[in-house]
């Protein structure tokens, strides 16, 4: 599979913002009244929308080559899982025993939850266990959905998007899917036009037709999309709300930094930091444990107690909350996700093996 070193330097953008956010909720807990976080960190919730849009661009990536062949789609369905499930349930527990011990570690606000559906990470009217978990949802809804157009011929791969894309705008255009049951609401969410940008652009990126991008081309889209484009979403404050607009504005300006970051470094005018690489590898166990190690240190900071006529206890427990979530997602990487991670690609290389020869698993 080629690797793209935007996409995960991105991924590594993305969930530094989700972590930004939610440090912001930690201080007004703990802090004792006075704020150092500014308020506009709620911009940085729309990292998730950043993640959709990159998976989606990933999975034309790892599907190139491998339509209409059955064990290819299995392989892909059992990859896509085995990428989700077995890190998920490690925090899935350590967050069981957490709300068991000490609820306080959590946010416990948002209701009791269903553990089997938690577990299963299945759609359901109670909130996730694991909260931030909930966007896992969608990404399982669109690995299920991809792996049925794998089975079609690939060049027919843009017209099916095109048509998911007009049903869920119609839709959405004339209802709202929050009226609907737990597992319509996914079906039904404009989220999944953030994932059909994602592979559009990829489709783009890999025909011929992206060589009429010039360079000066990409820089002047950039600019447009980060400077205006991230202001206008910012002050219509459109990550408050989750109808089209959002999606389709955020789908437009955050994918013209995904697809221009990657023409730009497939012809070698950007080169991204190693450390920001570095955070995009282990963004998965960072999104996934975050929360809890956010409470820990949270815990720290209303034993030591909060200053309220000064800042410097804002600025120790910052920083210390963004070191202890990427030394935590460093070692959990490292000893968990990245060892499991090995383990399924090799099982899947020898159970799909005969990935080759269409209709055989």
């Amino acid at each position: 599979m080629e690797r793209i070193y935007s996409l995960q330097a991105l991924r590594g953008v993305a969930v530094l913002g989700v972590v930004l956010f939610h440090m912001t909720a930690v201080e007004g807990k703990y802090a004792g009244g006075d704020v150092l976080l500014p308020p506009w960190l709620d911009f940085f919730q729309l990292g998730v929308d950043l993640f959709f849009i990159i998976s989606g661009f990933v999975m034309v990536i790892v599907s190139r080559g491998r339509f209409q062949k059955v064990a290819e789609s299995k392989r892909f369905l059992f990859n896509r899982a085995s990428r989700i499930y077995p890190t998920y349930w490690l925090y899935f527990f350590l967050t069981w025993v957490a709300v068991w011990l000490q609820p306080s570690l959590v946010n416990s606000t948002h209701g009791s939850s269903n553990l089997l559906m938690s577990f299963l990470l299945l759609p359901n009217d109670k909130v996730l266990l694991v909260m931030v978990a909930w966007s896992l949802l969608f990404e399982l809804w669109f690995y299920l959905v991809f792996t049925g157009l794998m089975l079609f011929r690939e060049r027919w791969l843009p017209v099916f998007l095109a048509a998911w894309a007009l049903s869920l705008m119609s839709f959405n255009s004339v209802d709202t899917w929050q009226d609907y049951n737990a597992a319509l609401k996914i079906v039904l969410h404009p989220y999944a036009l953030e994932f059909i940008v994602g592979v559009a652009l990829a489709l783009l990126f890999y025909s011929r037709h992206c060589a009429r991008i010039t360079t000066p081309m990409i820089f002047g889209a950039l600019a447009v999309a980060l400077v205006p484009g991230v202001a206008l979403i910012g002050y219509y404050r459109l990550f408050d709300e989750q109808g089209m607009l959002r999606m389709c504005a955020v789908g437009a300006v955050f994918g013209v930094l995904v697809l221009g970051l990657a023409l730009l470094e497939r012809r070698r005018r950007v080169k991204m930091p190693s450390s920001l690489v570095a955070v995009g590898d282990m963004s998965y166990t960072l999104y996934l444990s975050h929360l809890l190690v956010l409470g820990v240190v949270g815990r720290f900071w209303q034993l030591f107690g909060g200053w309220p006529n000064s800042l410097l206890d804002n600025v120790l427990f910052t920083l210390v909350m963004l070191m202890a979530v990427l030394c935590y997602g460093w070692v959990g990487y490292r000893c968990f996700e990245k060892p499991l991670l090995d383990l399924s690609n090799d099982f899947s290389r020898r159970r799909f093996r005969l990935d080759g020869i269409p209709g055989r698993a």
